[in-house]
């Protein structure tokens, strides 16, 4: 058996989101026409298969089919996913990296910190919105927010660390 990546996805990071809520995620960028997106885990494509169609490029990876987005070294205009449960460092800044202009990140709400905020900001990202969800089909209980990080910065956003 071949060896598997070392952040080979665990079946608790395949938990996936329902196409509605993710199409109301996707409302929620503010892309422009022509924008070129990227779904970093594609799962059973529900973020890729709503992303805008006009004008677009649209890329994807996803480990289960040899396409590791921890490994990228393009960049996109957008990344927009639903992160692995087990991975969200190594997601948060991979999206960071890959994105000219921003990016949006569903996650569990304790796996963005303070000090990943503020990381955040020093390479030149900011919250541009918040939406805070509970998914009861997923039945962990846990809240999960989904973040649109942009290169602007919003007064109504502070991270503070002391």
């Amino acid at each position: 058996m071949p060896n598997k990546p070392k952040h080979e996805h665990s079946d608790r990071d395949r938990i996936f989101t329902p196409e509605n809520l993710t199409k109301e995620l996707i409302k929620k960028i503010p892309a422009e026409l022509g924008d070129s997106w990227c779904d970093p885990c594609l799962g059973a494509g529900v973020f890729y298969n709503n992303f805008p169609v006009e004008k677009v490029d649209k890329y994807w990876y996803e480990i289960d089919k040899g396409r590791d987005f921890l490994q990228c070294l393009e960049e996109y205009d957008w990344c927009v996913t639903n992160i692995p449960f087990s991975l969200p460092k190594e997601f948060i800044f991979a999206m960071a990296r890959c994105s000219k202009k921003g990016f949006g990140i569903l996650c569990l709400a304790n796996s963005m910190t303070a000090s990943r905020l503020k990381k955040l900001e020093e390479i030149g990202f900011f919250i541009d919105s918040l939406t805070t969800l509970y998914v009861r089909e997923w039945g962990f209980g846990y809240r999960t927010d989904f973040y649109v990080f942009t290169r602007q910065k919003k007064k109504e956003f502070e991270t503070i660390l002391i």
